[in-house]
């Protein structure tokens, strides 16, 4: 793997440089959530391809380093890399091994289909934890939501991104009406038994323009969450959004973590974001549900890739966010 012309901050030393980016409702952002590519090797039909639309090229590896090191400077110390597939970037190692220093968590959400083989070199460059989506454990299910047919290798990906200390590992699973949602609690069932976390997430609709066939598949969590609050006997609160980590026990021998991300017309999953997006072509997105204040951090002005330019376009992004669901017209 090559290396990087210049040495990048130690994440630790550096990240309290300078001010850490506060928006004027008051929220730190101290997570960045990168899209690498748009490409993908699964085809789910409920993707909203990270709240992009009309993609320009994919984000160059110099790019990527230079975005991060600058957010790292500026009290950002975790880093998403999503995609589409990330693992299909060519250049995901060096990807991992630059900006790793830089952070002190380094994640990747994945379809896991190529996780089997990468996940030891990925736990080498640096990365620290990985998300894996498992939509349902039935093979003829699994292949209706996501066109693919080979669950077992997902399944066996995970298994290794254990194995090989990618954790903790967390299985995502979008509750999808007439697919999985009377499985939920067989997939608690195979979290348990590997000893992940289980994140059941609500199907997020882009409100812009809404299919109707996805408005009919989106399952109301809030029954269930009211159910895993009677059940649990530990609730956590996370970093992340303020969310509620539940502990379930299944039987007398075990129990699963179960995380559930709600996001749909939530005042209160607005109110606790702490990130900014990268677009998959090198744009700063402040809300993946907006698409009318995208800033581009190189614009073409002959400045490109100068740290003023990076500054000016954080600086326009904070400023440009707020609550999404801040109220009910919305």
């Amino acid at each position: 793997m090559s290396t990087s012309n210049s040495e990048p901050p130690d994440a630790k030393s550096q990240s309290s440089r300078s001010a850490s980016y506060v928006d004027e409702y008051g929220r730190r952002i101290d997570t960045l959530r990168i899209s690498l590519t748009q490409r993908c090797s699964f085809s789910c039909f409920f993707c909203h391809h990270e709240g992009e639309i009309g993609v320009g090229n994919e984000i160059k590896l110099d790019d990527i380093e230079k975005i991060v090191k600058h957010a790292s400077m500026h009290g950002i110390s975790k880093v998403k890399l999503t995609g589409g597939e990330p693992l299909l970037r060519n250049d995901i190692l060096e990807i991992v091994e630059r900006i790793s220093p830089m952070v002190t968590d380094l994640s990747m959400t994945t379809n896991g289909f190529m996780l089997e083989e990468m996940a030891f070199a990925l736990k080498q460059a640096g990365l620290s934890r990985v998300n894996v989506s498992i939509h349902s454990l039935d093979p003829e299910v699994y292949f209706q939501i996501t066109g693919s047919g080979d669950l077992e290798k997902v399944k066996r990906g995970v298994k290794r991104a254990i194995d090989v200390g990618l954790t903790p590992v967390k299985v995502n699973m979008t509750v999808l009406a007439g697919y999985n949602e009377d499985s939920i609690w067989e997939m608690m069932e195979f979290a348990a038994d590997l000893g992940v976390t289980l994140q059941i997430i609500e199907l997020q609709l882009m409100p812009d323009n809404t299919p109707s066939r996805l408005d009919d598949l989106r399952v109301d969590l809030g029954p269930l969450v009211e159910e895993l609050k009677k059940k649990a006997i530990k609730i956590e609160k996370r970093d992340t959004q303020n969310r509620l980590l539940y502990t379930i026990p299944l039987d007398s021998k075990k129990h699963v973590k179960v995380e559930i991300v709600k996001p749909w017309r939530n005042k209160s999953f607005c109110e606790d974001c702490t990130r900014l997006r990268v677009t998959s072509d090198g744009k700063l997105k402040p809300c993946l549900y907006r698409h009318d204040n995208v800033v581009d951090v190189f614009p073409c002005d002959g400045q490109l890739g100068q740290e003023e330019a990076i500054q000016q376009a954080f600086k326009q992004s904070v400023l440009n966010r707020e609550p999404y669901w801040r109220d009910e017209n919305r």
